[in-house]
């Protein structure tokens, strides 16, 4: 680490003392200010925003929606750093669990457990293990920066989450967990390698879509456990609902699978493509629900660099969604 770095580190963690120290909600509202700053002072992310979200959401898109998901992400960033350093009883206090049963029937069921969930307060469900008593095995990527990776592993370490590391075969050991008996959890609003991915419908537009997720389900013979995370009434520094969907089970897609055998191939599969799309069917509800808490600086269905162009040109973004899935997809289809 060089001299800058540790600097870098030393100023980060007196950041973390800082807000530990201050009252939660405190914390929550300086947050969210500096989401609305970001709102008003970073022109290019909030038109890339505002262009995903006017065009998925049609009629019900409004600016002060745009402006709140700004301002939600900015109150989240404190709040995970507030929530991580709560015992597990304050933490309980803070969370309603729903849909408790789908949990229990998939643990008591016998079979291979994976956990899906979006870019939806995804940091405060990395405390699913704490609330709920269960093992759970994620993968992380590693940051450039050492200084913010040793903060960031300071904070997971907190969840009790058991971190895969991400060399060594992403597919192979979360395969490897599954037929171990254990829990995975996977984020799936991803877009994945170009050379691997598979378009599914997000939100009424066709989104380049990372196929991992469903490809370990079917190989690990897994029953998908889907989870989300929300602001109670979204007032942040209050309560979380942590809700557990139905089970989605990765035998009733077919077989097919069988005859493919690496990720690079799993685009050829029906079945992953089907399973994809099911779970992208879910988490888009889900997005409707409360979209604003959904991470919208995320380019979910064109690359930071097409969005960039699209935004500063003037461009329509439905098209260009449109003529992206076109050009990638032989037979013109959504898969």
């Amino acid at each position: 680490m060089t001299a800058i770095q540790r600097t870098q580190l030393l100023l980060m963690k007196a950041f973390v003392l800082l807000i530990r120290a201050l009252p939660r909600r405190a914390a929550v509202r300086a947050g969210r200010l500096m989401g609305l700053l970001a709102w008003l002072c970073v022109p290019l992310h909030r038109k890339i925003a505002r262009a995903q979200m006017s065009s998925v959401l049609g009629a019900g898109y409004r600016e002060s929606l745009l402006r709140e998901s700004f301002m939600h992400q900015g109150g989240l960033f404190m709040d995970m750093i507030k929530i991580a350093y709560m015992n597990d009883d304050e933490l309980r206090d803070q969370v309603v669990a729903e849909g408790r049963e789908h949990l229990e029937g998939a643990l008591a069921s016998g079979r291979n457990v994976m956990i899906i969930a979006g870019h939806m307060n995804w940091e405060i469900l990395g405390h699913t293990p704490r609330v709920f008593g269960i093992e759970v095995c994620v993968m992380a990527d590693l940051i450039k920066n050492p200084a913010i990776q040793a903060i960031s592993d300071e904070i997971r370490s907190r969840c009790r989450i058991r971190l895969l590391p991400p060399k060594g075969g992403m597919v192979n050991r979360y395969l490897e967990d599954l037929r171990d008996g254990r829990i995975v959890g996977l984020i799936i609003d991803q877009r994945g390698k170009r050379e691997n991915r598979l378009f599914c419908d997000v939100l009424g537009l066709p989104a380049p879509t990372n196929p991992a997720p469903a490809y370990i389900a079917l190989k690990g013979d897994a029953l998908i456990l889907p989870l989300a995370g929300f602001n109670e009434g979204g007032r942040q520094g209050g309560r979380y609902i942590f809700r557990w969907y139905e089970p989605i089970d990765s035998r009733d897609f077919g077989t097919d699978h069988s005859q493919v055998h690496s990720l690079g191939e799993s685009c050829k599969s029906g079945a992953v493509r089907d399973l994809s799309c099911a779970m992208h069917t879910w988490l888009s509800s889900v997005i409707r629900e409360q979209p604003e808490q959904w991470f919208w600086l995320h380019c979910r269905w064109l690359r930071r660099s097409d969005m960039k162009r699209i935004v500063r040109k003037g461009l329509d973004f439905r098209k260009s969604v449109a003529e992206q899935a076109d050009g990638c997809l032989t037979d013109g289809k959504v898969a």
